[in-house]
């Protein structure tokens, strides 16, 4: 059985839901008012862009946190994180009570999702699960996930800063470690 846009979302809408997010793609959208507000995780359907309008922005709170592009299900995921990266790119603050956390180089919103709804297998690597990129650095990578972030995952992974981390990792004292020399 090959599902339809709206039956995916369906699956989406329940995956996203059951990771935290409040979400329903066919009342909580921006044509029908959705917007997001201090204190809610809120998937918002249908977020227009510069480029067109997103399936779904993560907001945690005020802050655009994460663009998802939603496939139907026989579609090639890991391809389709190319429209993630066009709405992210595209991304604009008309209301000013939004707070973007970018640019992040072209990016205005940091974590891109692609997925057709269906659980992730190894057999159908490019064709299943969730497929992320965190949009922060030009050298990540896109890989596939076996289920969504939660809103506190998302947060907790944004607070990350990598490059401040390895500029201290070559500063960084480590004879209290025992390293052998070709550890160091």
């Amino acid at each position: 059985v090959v599902l339809d846009e709206a039956a995916t979302r369906r699956l989406i809408d329940e995956q996203l839901r059951a990771a935290g997010w409040e979400v329903d793609s066919t009342v909580l959208t921006h044509a029908r008012g959705a917007r997001p507000q201090k204190g809610k995780n809120t998937a918002i359907a249908e977020w227009p862009t510069a480029t067109g309008p997103a399936d779904y922005v993560l907001f945690v709170g005020l802050q655009p946190i994460a663009v998802v592009e939603a496939k139907r299900q026989h579609k090639d995921v890991s391809a389709s994180l190319e429209q993630a990266k066009r709405y992210s790119r595209g991304f604009t603050v008309a209301a000013d009570h939004l707070s973007p956390g970018g640019p992040w180089a072209d990016y205005r919103v940091p974590f891109l999702f692609a997925t057709n709804g269906r659980p992730f297998l190894r057999q159908l690597l490019t064709k299943s699960g969730i497929w992320f990129l965190d949009a922060r650095r030009a050298v990540n990578l896109s890989r596939p996930l076996e289920g969504w972030y939660t809103p506190a995952g998302l947060v907790e992974l944004l607070r990350q800063d990598l490059d401040l981390a390895h500029q201290q990792l070559q500063t960084e004292a480590t004879g209290y470690l025992g390293l052998r020399d070709y550890q160091l």
